[in-house]
């Protein structure tokens, strides 16, 4: 690639991750149906055909805001299509110290500690993912990211399981994964968050202490 097209790529780039970041401040203050393309585009500083452009439809839009969530808005890229769970784990920054650590127990720090930044970012998104049933197109959308959630956590609890120490005697790798789909998620954390107006530390050490209890062996 040419230093040109490069460096018109990371122009494009950080055009792109403007527009995400100004689309999940708006879907995270007005949810999904009182965001229009044309607020996002006037945040993002760029003209309405851009978006479309770019993105094609607000659904589209939705989910890059959402990935950029998870992943964080400073390392977001354009995903591939219909990527699978092995192709998007690796785009964490922190992945390959966690497969990579010595034992459960360090395993999962490494993995509570990444996750429950990524349910603090998430959490703001709870409503604008429920809210966007109306639209079948944004309803799918919450429909697949819940599915990559689900498999994201088995193949996580795949990883601590094998870890020197392991998991809590007699929990099984599929009763590990519904602990993590059931505690460790936006919903649980943004309820407790605005919901009981805990603080980000609170609610981590409460999650931490509940998950390594659940989780890990004494």
């Amino acid at each position: 690639m040419s230093t040109t097209s490069s460096t018109r790529a990371d122009r494009a780039l950080v055009t792109r991750r403007r527009m995400v970041r100004a689309a999940y401040e708006l879907f995270s203050a007005n949810g999904y149906l009182g965001t229009t393309i044309s607020a996002v585009a006037k945040e993002a500083g760029v003209a309405v055909p851009t978006i479309y452009y770019t993105f094609g439809t607000k659904a589209v839009l939705l989910e890059e805001s959402l990935g950029a969530a998870i992943v964080g808005f400073d390392r977001w890229l354009e995903p591939p299509p219909d990527p699978q769970i092995d192709e998007l784990l690796p785009w964490h920054q922190w992945w390959g110290d966690f497969t990579s650590s010595p034992t459960s127990r360090a395993a999962f720090e490494i993995f509570f500690t990444h996750g429950v930044g990524i349910l603090e970012r998430v959490a703001p998104l709870v409503a604008t993912l429920h809210g966007a049933g109306g639209d079948p197109e944004a309803a799918e959308v919450a429909r697949i990211s819940e599915e990559r959630r689900v498999e994201s956590y088995r193949e996580s609890v795949r990883v601590i399981a094998g870890k020197e120490g392991g998991l809590r005697s007699g929990l099984t790798s599929v009763k590990a994964t519904d602990i993590l789909v059931v505690f460790f998620s936006a919903e649980l954390y943004q309820s407790i968050r605005t919901g009981r107006g805990w603080s980000a530390r609170r609610t981590a050490t409460f999650l931490r202490e509940l998950l390594s209890a659940q989780l890990l062996p004494d």
